[in-house]
């Protein structure tokens, strides 16, 4: 099916406890293992793409091949920026079809700043009826400073003025998760998850989830995280495959690429069973056949956003795109 708007999914995730599973994609291999675990589990699936891992590629050829391979299956595929910290990634994203969007902003910009810059790409986002992700805080990369790290943990009544000043739809707080998989295990702060979840009315995303227990997981969806992010763990897996390959005598490069297709897909299904999220488009449920409902084109305050979107041809999406496109960088371009 074509690619699809990643709200009602989340809506659904939220009135049934499980949270979307979110992967980085970047080839094909990456691509088709997270989308092939997807179908197994009969669950609708985020590919995120986070810019640093194309730099061999480019952002309209992926995700052209993203929408592809969605067009070949029978569970949903959202297609997902993550991180980006520039507006005009946002708006090239836009531009080549992506149906979610993180923005970050440049590092070590003020929080009034932050707040400026995610209200100007939410009013973007918006305006072609998508959702929009930010980060609040500083979540850890492994290796860095376990000190700075604390300093950097979200605070619950910025979070709440965040939500309020920006419109953001979905906050990844800082609540102690690391950005890959290390010696240290990631300690969850689910106090102040559930602080931060009573204080904000938008969806809630956990990144870094490489490094947290199951047990702390399953806690997080229940106190509400509707989505979280995994890669090093799945990475990781993969590896270890192509490595058994390369010990063997000639080995083939189909082999090796299928084993990193192979550690995608395994580790993708146990991460999906880990966060509930399986059999999400059985019979018993319509979630994944409401995707292109009119209801879902309504911001949170419940205003009007492109109501047509998604029932639109590609070429009433372009003309719409370039549109926008050019009033946005114009505007820019004035300020």
């Amino acid at each position: 099916m074509p690619l699809v708007n990643l709200k009602p999914f989340l809506e659904d995730a939220k009135k049934n406890k499980y949270c979307l599973g979110c992967f980085n994609a970047f080839n094909i291999e990456t691509l088709e293992g997270i989308i092939e675990a997807a179908v197994n589990l009969k669950t609708p699936v985020v590919c995120a793409v986070y810019e640093p891992q194309l730099k061999y590629s480019d952002l309209e050829t992926f995700s052209n091949l993203v929408k592809d391979i969605s067009n070949k299956v029978n569970v949903p595929v959202i297609l997902h920026l993550d991180h980006a910290e520039e507006i005009s990634l946002i708006i090239n994203a836009i531009k080549c079809g992506f149906t979610s969007l993180m923005f970050d902003g440049p590092p070590s910009i003020s929080f009034e700043e932050k707040i400026r810059q995610t209200k100007k790409v939410v009013e973007i986002v918006h305006s072609v009826g998508l959702t929009l992700e930010s980060e609040l805080g500083y979540i850890t990369r492994v290796g860095e400073d376990e000190k700075a790290a604390k300093e950097n943990i979200a605070d619950p009544n910025r979070a709440e003025e965040f939500v309020e000043k920006t419109g953001v739809d979905i906050l990844a707080p800082a609540i102690g998760s690391i950005h890959g998989l290390g010696e240290r295990k990631a300690t969850i702060d689910l106090e102040l998850l559930k602080e931060i979840k009573s204080k904000t009315d938008c969806y809630l995303s956990l990144h870094g989830g490489s490094g947290v227990d199951d047990s702390i997981i399953r806690e997080s969806i229940d106190i509400g995280i509707n989505k979280a992010s995994v890669y090093t763990r799945i990475s990781n897996l993969a590896i270890e495959k192509m490595k058994a390959i390369l010990g063997k005598d000639s080995p083939d490069l189909s082999l090796i690429m299928n084993e990193a297709r192979e550690g995608f897909r395994e580790m993708v299904e146990n991460r999906l069973n880990v966060f509930r999220s399986k059999n999400i488009c059985s019979f018993e449920t319509n979630v994944c056949n409401i995707s292109t409902s009119p209801k879902y084109s309504t911001n949170r305050e419940g205003g009007k956003i492109n109501r047509d979107l998604d029932t639109r041809d590609d070429n009433s999406y372009e003309e719409l795109v370039k549109k926008l496109t050019s009033a946005v960088i114009k505007n820019i371009k004035n300020k």
